[in-house]
């Protein structure tokens, strides 16, 4: 089984595809924030979390991740998009992202509905760190613009 967290409009085959909002019309309505999720231990071969992390608190992301941790199969893969904080900075500097306003959207979401808020950011680094804290092997960590790609596996 794979998931594909978050999926908003970008449903896949072969997925689970699920999000908070119904009238994306997901496989499964679920909030990720709230655990534990409805699957079995070590029941996931692979979790595609492609622009959702950043949306949870960071009061609760550790214990979120290891949730995914816990669904995941051994060698099971993490594959992990999201905002790096350092690509993003280097951008404004760079006058590539400017003005009060775009500053805000990169930092803090499209705000154009409630879940699309922005509440916590990494550097590549520091997903790092926090990955092989939970007990993940980390196997690259990428650059994509402003975003980072970040694959692990559950050893």
């Amino acid at each position: 089984m794979k998931l594909n967290l978050g999926c908003g409009g970008d449903k896949r085959k072969g997925y689970v595809n699920i999000d908070i909002r119904k009238n994306v019309n997901p496989d499964m309505v679920l909030d990720l924030e709230k655990t534990p999720y409805p699957f079995e231990d070590e029941s996931v071969d692979e979790i595609l979390a492609k622009d959702i992390i950043e949306h949870f608190s960071f009061r609760n992301v550790e214990r979120i991740v290891r949730e995914w941790y816990r669904i995941l199969k051994p060698n099971g893969k993490l594959i992990i998009q999201t905002p790096d904080f350092d690509e993003i900075v280097k951008a404004i500097n760079e006058g590539r992202i400017k003005g009060w306003w775009q500053i805000s959207y990169w930092i803090f979401g499209g705000q154009d509905y409630p879940e699309n808020t922005h509440r916590l950011i990494f550097t590549k680094p520091e997903i790092r760190k926090f990955l092989e804290s939970i007990g993940f092997r980390v196997e690259s960590v990428k650059s994509g613009g402003t975003n980072m790609i970040v694959e692990a596996v559950k050893p």
